[in-house]
């Protein structure tokens, strides 16, 4: 009998030593814990996708076993996975596909977009619509007006958006075709840009009215491609963003079809957590049960996105002071912007529909006038159906004020600040230098103990987890200026917004964006540390690895 005790105990302690025994092992590294500012370890064992333990290498070492995988960093940096909490994913294609996108955020001049768009034109049928996303009229030289793109072609349709996604410019072909005249009156909540002293539309479409270039008759749609087409081109996408040192993102305007391709996705064990933002378009299906809620580790279904407002740098965002420039209609400081077509009682009673459904909220806003809007709305939903810990999000929360900030604060929301300095941040100048200091205002929401997060917007702004936060540590355009000085944080403060900030922003602070025991095994391995070196060459730190779920997902130089 004492001989089968013993035995069992001997079982029993085998067993115990065999659980503690880590799957990989990272050791000889800087290890950014975020723990708590300055934490760093030298080693991290990691077990069943998560985080076992993390400290020293002496410490570490005890959960070395027979099979466990042992990473020598060389005194590489390791810190959480980044959290794109707001972006628009959307599938690669190569350029000759029917159904391709042209990328034109790289585009440098107007002679350069139109030898694109004319090549593009050589490869496609005629009367089928080309399209382009990311257009940058700075770099362009100006606005691309129907003028000019009629140049590209007189024989195809074309439609190009802006670099914010809030106006498109569209070529004679389709605005005829669109039936767009001098009598088109500006639909509320947008406006047909025209010639100076005429009528007559120029071709650039701002906010709500650029939907009336998706009403045209007679003319060709490019192919859909095929469901592995599609597939093919989202795992090519997700792929680069993990390269890029982002293991969690949020599609901030998610479609019923785009839920379908995540649940493949997920059920494929692709290594990337989705978190899906139900576009408010769709709300009834959500309030049916069609769309229901999902809280699984890698695919969360919880939050509406609603749209209220307008565009920062498509300078179309509704303030109550006017922007500093000259309004080109009249002559004088007196343009505030694009009113939203909502109005308070509809922003409040469509609210408080999703509010009182259970659901988070992310409103995304620009404008101090169209933030008060939004803040009133939230601050009427929990009035009359309280409910604690709700998390609203305001999606960008770009010009404020400190009203606005205590606001926030008060009701426990979340701004989502945006961090493109580096790309568009001359856009900013018709803000004028007050309200550049509360613009995207980082340094003082963090002295205010207001948890926020930082995203890319992408395609508004590339994801690459360096470039992004590069920009808000600097906040330097690419000519050196910087906007809103006394908004800078420092890198770890960065991290923090873009990890756990993220985290917090999904209820997933217990789960992700630290490197905690407990947390899942999401890291990236950096040939440099941001906390150390020169601020203005953090965007140029390479990523060396990504770890999803304690499985590396992508390695410098290694072929797939």
């Amino acid at each position: 009998m004492k001989k089968l005790i013993l035995l069992s105990l001997l079982l029993i302690a085998a067993n115990l030593t065999q659980a503690q025994q880590a799957d990989l092992v990272l050791t000889n590294g800087n290890i950014i814990t975020l723990k708590q500012k300055g934490n760093r370890a030298q080693a991290i064992a990691i077990k069943n996708g998560n985080i076992l333990a993390v400290g020293s290498n002496a410490e570490i070492s005890k959960y070395f076993g027979k099979t466990t995988r042992k990473i020598d960093l060389k005194g590489k940096t390791v810190m959480p996975g980044f959290n794109d909490v707001h972006q628009h994913p959307a599938p690669v294609y190569a350029f000759s596909a029917p159904y391709a996108v042209l990328k034109l955020d790289t585009v440098s001049s107007m002679k350069n977009l139109l030898s694109l768009l004319k090549r593009k034109a050589a490869i496609t049928p005629k009367g089928m619509l080309i399209r382009g996303v990311g257009y940058n009229e700075t770099k362009l030289g100006g606005q691309p007006i129907k003028d000019s793109l009629d140049k590209a072609s007189s024989n195809h349709p074309i439609l190009i958006s802006h670099v914010s996604g809030h106006l498109s410019a569209a070529n004679s072909y389709l605005m005829d075709h669109c039936g767009i005249t001098e009598t088109t009156k500006d639909p509320a909540g947008g406006l047909f840009e025209r010639y100076p002293g005429s009528n007559k539309p120029d071709g650039i479409c701002k906010e709500t009215a650029a939907s009336y270039l998706r009403k045209a008759k007679n003319i060709l749609y490019p192919p859909e491609p095929t469901p592995t087409q599609e597939m093919d081109g989202y795992r090519l996408y997700f792929n680069q963003v993990l390269a890029s040192g982002v293991t969690s993102i949020g599609d901030a305007w998610t479609t019923p079809q785009k839920v379908k391709i995540y649940q493949k996705l997920t059920a494929e064990k692709f290594p990337m957590r989705l978190n899906l933002i139900i576009g408010v378009d769709y709300l009834n299906q959500v309030l049916s049960g069609k769309i229901p809620q999902i809280n699984t580790d890698f695919l969360r279904i919880s939050t509406i996105k609603v749209i209220h407002g307008n565009s920062l740098s498509g300078k179309t965002c509704w303030l109550y002071d006017p922007y500093d420039m000259i309004n080109p209609l009249t002559g004088k400081k007196d343009y505030y912007g694009i009113p939203p077509a909502r109005s308070q009682a509809g922003l409040d009673s469509l609210f408080l529909k999703i509010h009182s459904a259970g659901w988070q909220i992310a409103c995304h806003s620009n404008g101090d006038r169209e933030i008060d809007m939004v803040i009133a709305a939230i601050e009427n939903a929990q009035k009359v159906a309280p409910r604690p810990d709700a998390r609203h999000r305001i999606e960008h929360c770009s010009i404020t004020n400190q009203g606005i900030l205590d606001r926030i604060k008060k009701d426990s929301i979340i701004p989502v600040f945006h961090c493109y300095m580096y790309e568009l941040g001359e856009k900013m100048a018709v803000y004028g230098p007050e309200r550049l200091k509360m613009l995207h205002p980082t340094q003082t929401a963090q002295q205010m103990g207001i948890v926020y997060a930082l995203h890319s917007d992408a395609p508004i702004s590339p994801y690459p987890a360096m470039i992004r936060l590069g920009s808000a540590v600097t906040r330097k355009t690419k000519e050196g200026v910087v906007i809103g000085a006394n908004q800078c944080i420092d890198a770890e403060d960065a991290i923090k917004a873009y990890t756990y900030g993220g985290a917090y922003t999904t209820f997933e602070e217990n789960k992700k964006g630290s490197l905690l025991p407990g947390q899942f095994a999401d890291m990236v391995v950096l040939d440099a540390d941001p906390t150390t070196i020169n601020p203005d060459d953090i965007m140029n730190i390479r990523v060396n690895t990504t770890i999803v779920g304690g499985k590396i997902v992508y390695q410098a130089g290694r072929k797939k």
